[in-house]
């Protein structure tokens, strides 16, 4: 046995590792050395020409800008823009919304209020996503959803059974409680919860009705992606019940509460996302905003990698 040689080795490899952690600590340090301070970014900023123009492009194709060019939709149009971020959205005299730039440009809105007590970092990953490669990947396979939905033959109804004892229809059928009760609901899942034109509670169904009430925007910013699994919960325990029939609406029944039974089946019946368009449109015309089925392909994938996943054990 070689001891001499045990040694040499032990100690080459101590000092390996000695050198590995002096190159850890020096990195760290240079990396503080680079990071500026907040007095140093204030420099850096008080040091920037100053700019009379309403909008600057600041980045290849990304624009910063003003309340006045957000609202100048002709100056957008002229500058070729797709996309408006409102960092302001809801405050005093800014008008952004998705009804003010209808359907040539996508709107994101953040409530955020210019304070140095508001947290704007949650708000980082999804403005983020707005101007990445990402929505561009989903815009082909959402275009590809909007394909089989425009295949859709049926006419617009006031409601329809999509699934053994599960409806989707409007509100003025969930404002009928004599058609409810023609058709044995049980349970009211409304995704349009305190919206104008909806005056559903539990108050207004008595004990007759179970109600659920989802508060959802049809508009390109709501995250609908948070009610996905607590509706499929309510309606999945609904039709368990005992004589149980759920009735799913909206104003109109085909965007919002159409996203909620889509999610259910993909959660609780374990349907892919296009199975799950493919079975509804049989039944019912639907048409789920890009927003929401870019939501549901978010889940679609999320699902299918769990079950490859599962697969793999």
């Amino acid at each position: 046995m070689n001891v001499t040689s045990d040694v040499k080795d032990e100690r080459k490899g101590s000092q390996c590792q000695t050198h590995s952690v002096d190159k850890i600590e020096h990195d760290v340090e240079a990396d503080e050395l680079q990071r500026p301070s907040l007095e140093e970014l204030e420099d850096i900023l008080h040091s920037a020409p100053c700019s009379c123009r309403h909008g600057d492009e600041v980045w290849p194709n990304l624009y910063l800008g003003d309340m006045y060019m957000s609202h100048d939709k002709f100056g957008l149009w002229q500058l070729g823009i797709t996309h408006v971020l409102n960092a302001a959205h809801g405050k005093m005299c800014c008008k952004g919304s998705d009804d003010f730039y209808g359907t040539t440009v996508k709107y994101h809105g953040v409530p955020a209020n210019d304070l140095p007590t508001f947290d704007l970092s949650p708000f980082f990953h999804t403005s983020v996503l707005m101007s990445g490669s990402q929505p561009q990947q989903d815009l082909v396979l959402i275009k590809e959803l909007e394909k089989v939905l425009d295949s859709c033959t049926l006419e617009l109804s006031p409601v329809d059974e999509v699934w053994p004892n599960l409806y989707i229809g409007n509100v003025a059928i969930a404002q009928n409680r004599g058609a409810l009760r023609k058709l044995g609901i049980t349970h009211v899942l409304n995704a349009a919860h305190s919206k104008q034109g909806s005056i559903g509670d539990q108050g207004y169904y008595g004990s007759s009705c179970v109600y659920w009430g989802v508060p959802a925007e049809d508009s390109n910013h709501f995250d609908l992606s948070q009610h996905f699994t607590p509706a499929a919960d309510f309606i999945h325990k609904a039709l368990k019940s005992k004589d149980g029939k759920v009735f799913v609406h909206c104003i109109m029944g085909i965007s919002r509460s159409a996203t909620l039974v889509l999610a259910f089946l993909m959660l609780r019946r374990r349907l892919s996302l296009t199975d799950a368009v493919n079975h509804v449109i049989q039944r019912r015309a639907i048409y789920p905003n890009r927003n929401f089925l870019s939501l549901l392909l978010h889940l679609d994938q999320q699902l299918a990698s769990k079950r490859n996943m599962c697969a793999l054990f």
